[in-house]
């Protein structure tokens, strides 16, 4: 997802606008989707194992956040996906009227109204599952908050359209996670010597 952000061409709120540029930079708007794409499913083993930690802790929390978090990465690979779609109607040569047609229903009409509420949970659940982390682990204290920190940088790309605020945020993602994965990796167990004597017991 790093390397997709920072191929990512400029984004606006408008679609007229948007599809201008997707037109401008068709190519590298679909290899910059199409490895977010790869990115975001790459997410799901990362976020199951930290959920599970948070099940140690807090197991209605944990299996709840799991859940929210398997939405919310559906939510956004269908978005990619219809960004994905954009790019290719501009490379296959059918003009403007149905990127733009696109993009309206995807982001501002019906089928963004039914998307929306997708991407949002999988921030909700990645606070969610974070917060007894945060309170209960020393050791993944600060790998969780960079992964927390990099997440809401997403969210403000999101409701902004400013591409740096994303490319930023999965550069603090994919730190905070390989410092966590190296303390799991390091543990050589589920991790459960990770998150406090709490869940020992």
């Amino acid at each position: 997802m790093s390397i997709g952000d920072l191929l990512h061409p400029e984004e606006r709120m408008l679609p007229v606008e948007q599809i201008a540029i997707v037109v401008d930079h068709a190519s590298r708007w679909y290899t910059a989707h199409l490895l977010l794409f790869f990115g975001i499913l790459l997410f799901i083993p990362g976020f199951l194992g930290l959920t599970a930690l948070t099940a140690m802790l807090k197991p209605a929390v944990g299996y709840a956040a799991r859940i929210l978090i398997m939405i919310g990465t559906a939510g956004f690979a269908s978005i990619v996906t219809g960004e994905m779609l954009a790019s290719r109607l501009v490379l296959d040569g059918v003009g403007t009227a149905a990127p733009i047609s696109l993009w309206t229903n995807l982001f501002m009409g019906p089928v963004g109204a039914a998307v929306g509420p997708a991407v949002l949970a999988f921030f909700v659940g990645t606070i969610m599952s974070a917060i007894p982390l945060l309170r209960g682990s020393e050791r993944l204290r600060w790998p969780v908050a960079l992964i927390v920190i990099g997440v809401l940088l997403v969210l403000v790309e999101v409701l902004t359209a400013r591409v740096v605020f994303s490319r930023i945020g999965n550069i603090v993602v994919l730190c905070g996670s390989a410092a966590a994965a190296s303390l799991i990796a390091r543990a050589g167990t589920d991790g459960r010597e990770l998150i406090g004597h709490s869940a020992t017991s």
